[in-house]
């Protein structure tokens, strides 16, 4: 087990030890300043977190801040305050509102929810990645805009600094995990392949996993959402993704549904 994971568990175990449905009230969603700030994935993760509470009808007050990075008990954003606990990410967030038996998948048979397991697999583990490449390692990306955005928080000189050990360290972990040396061709290979996927999935279907939402969906919103909204130097994740109408479709009708009523 990471250290990540097992910090995370002992945070949800403590969040459930306390009076969570008393105390939601005061619930408070952390996020990165979505117009100067976040960058894609993390704009696609807070999306899909915000999206997940108001699906699972659980009311919160998003602050944005220019810190949420370090407030952050891992790194991982947005970050769940509840009391004085603080759950980081869409996953310690999504099992917190579960093991509260406020979840969206306690329908589904152990079958499906392997089957939305997968799905939320091919979101994190190539989606994601996809994202975080453009971000950091395609050049005309991170010299035109991601640069600028992570260092809109700061003053010269770290806004011209930490951009660049961030861009490093981000290198070095999308190395670890044999991403930093594809080639943008590769990359948009395995997008290609993740949108084929989902979007063969979906099908006609109004949600990923039939009728009623899940999890998967408020991250595949989320996902979907943010690549088709931030514009980039390149456009051809946007573009790779507008090849699967039911796609594109399916995120103006979540959209439609949570954030235009």
């Amino acid at each position: 087990m990471a250290a990540g994971d097992s910090v995370l568990i002992g945070l949800v175990e403590e969040a459930l030890s306390m009076h969570v449905d008393s105390e939601w009230h005061e619930a408070k969603l952390y996020t990165p300043f979505f117009k100067d700030q976040a960058q894609l994935y993390e704009f696609a993760d807070c999306l899909a977190v915000q999206t997940f509470l108001r699906m699972a009808q659980l009311p919160v007050q998003t602050k944005q801040r220019p810190n949420t990075e370090f407030i952050s008990p891992t790194g991982e954003m947005p970050v769940l305050q509840i009391g004085s606990v603080l759950i980081p990410g869409f996953t310690g967030i999504v099992d917190l509102v579960r093991k509260k038996e406020a979840g969206l998948s306690s329908h589904l048979t152990e079958v499906q929810k392997a089957d939305m397991a997968a799905q939320i697999a091919v979101i994190d583990n190539i989606l994601r990645r996809v994202e975080m490449y453009i971000v950091w390692v395609h050049d005309e990306t991170y010299s035109v805009v991601t640069s600028t955005r992570f260092g809109s928080v700061y003053k010269w000189p770290l806004s011209t600094v930490l951009p660049i050990l961030k861009r490093r360290e981000m290198r070095e972990k999308l190395t670890s995990i044999d991403w930093a040396n594809k080639t943008v061709v590769e990359v948009m290979e395995a997008a290609d392949k993740a949108f084929r996927c989902l979007s063969s999935h979906l099908g006609t279907q109004d949600f990923l996993m039939g009728s009623r939402v899940t999890e998967a969906d408020a991250l595949l919103f989320g996902h979907l959402f943010a690549i088709l909204t931030t514009r980039l130097p390149t456009m051809e994740l946007s573009n790779a993704l507008r090849k699967y109408p039911n796609l594109v479709e399916y995120a103006e009708r979540v959209e439609n549904e949570y954030f235009k009523k």
